[in-house]
C-alpha cells in the first residue's frame, strides 16, 4: 500500500530525513515512534505530500507523490490524515464539517454523503452532536469528529500524527478506542504517536526513527521484547519510566 525508497528531506543545511525505506502492506497496522524532533512527523506527512522531499520516492497504492503528474487532492483522498490540533471549520457544524471534502473535492451526491457522514458520526459514538459546532464540543470528540471527517472521503489509508497529544490524559481512550476499531476492521495505518500502550496492543509493525533515520522496522512483537537496536531499547525504557 505504501512504499518509501530512499526519502529525503532537509530544512535548509539541517537534514531532518536521512534515506528513509519501507513498505507498508495492506492491512497493516504500523506505528512510527522514537524521541522529539527525530523526523516522525516529517515523515508521515510526506506521504500525502503535506510536505515536500527533495530525494528518493514515495508510492501509494502506485501513486507517486513525487511527481508533477500527481493529483494531491487525489492522492489526500487515498491517503486520510488526521492531526495533533483537530483542525475543524469552527463556523460549520459537525455533520456539514464531515461532508464538505466529499461534497468539493469529490462532487459525490448530496443525499448520499449526508447519509455516510451520519454513519460515521455513529461509528465514532458522535450521532447525538452532528448539528453541534465544534467549540461545543470536548477536546476527546472533536478528534473523534475529525477522524470521521477523514473517514468521509473513504481512504485505503488512514494517517495519524501524534492525534492525542494535544488531548486532556482522560480523553485519550475514547479517541485511541476509535483507532483500535479502525484496526481491528482491518484498515491500513500509520501512526505517530508515544501512546506505548495503543501500539503493544494494536500495531503489526514498529518503524523507530531517530535524528532522521530509521534504525529499526521490525514486527511489535519482537520490538517490545526487546529485540530491537540498543538505542530503541533505550527509549522504551525512558517511555516505560515516564508514562504520559
Amino acid at each position: 500500500m505504501i512504499t518509501l525508497d530512499n526519502v529525503t528531506k532537509s530544512y535548509g543545511a539541517f537534514q531532518v530525513l536521512k534515506g528513509c525505506s519501507a513498505e507498508i502492506g495492506r492491512g497493516e497496522v504500523v506505528v512510527v515512534c522514537g524521541p522529539s524532533g527525530s523526523g516522525k512527523s516529517t515523515l508521515i506527512k510526506c506521504i500525502n505530500a503535506l510536505e515536500t522531499f527533495e530525494g528518493g520516492q514515495i508510492w501509494v497504492d502506485g501513486m507517486a507523490v513525487r511527481s508533477g503528474k500527481t493529483d494531491h487532492s487525489a492522492l489526500r483522498a487515498k491517503a486520510g490524515m488526521v492531526f495533533q490540533s483537530f483542525e475543524l471549520f469552527s463556523h460549520l457544524s459537525i455533520l456539514d464539517n464531515i461532508m464538505l471534502a466529499p461534497r468539493l473535492v469529490q462532487k459525490r451526491a448530496k443525499d448520499e454523503i449526508r447519509e455516510h457522514a451520519k454513519t460515521l458520526l455513529r461509528r465514532v459514538g458522535l450521532e447525538r452532536h452532528a448539528d453541534k459546532y465544534p467549540i461545543a464540543l470536548s477536546g476527546g470528540q472533536q478528534q473523534r469528529a475529525a477522524i470521521a471527517r477523514a473517514l468521509a472521503m473513504k481512504p485505503d489509508v488512514m494517517l495519524f500524527d501524534e492525534p492525542t497529544s494535544a488531548l486532556d490524559p482522560e480523553m485519550v481512550q475514547e479517541v485511541l478506542q476509535v483507532m483500535t476499531e479502525l484496526a481491528r476492521e482491518g484498515m491500513t495505518m500509520m501512526c505517530v504517536t508515544h501512546e506505548m500502550g495503543f501500539a503493544r496492543q494494536v500495531a503489526t509493525r514498529i518503524l523507530f526513527v531517530d535524528a532522521g533515520e530509521i534504525v529499526d522496522d521490525c514486527p511489535a512483537a519482537e520490538f517490545f521484547a526487546g529485540r530491537c537496536s540498543v538505542r530503541a531499547q533505550a527509549f522504551l525504557r525512558f517511555e516505560a519510566d515516564h508514562p504520559g
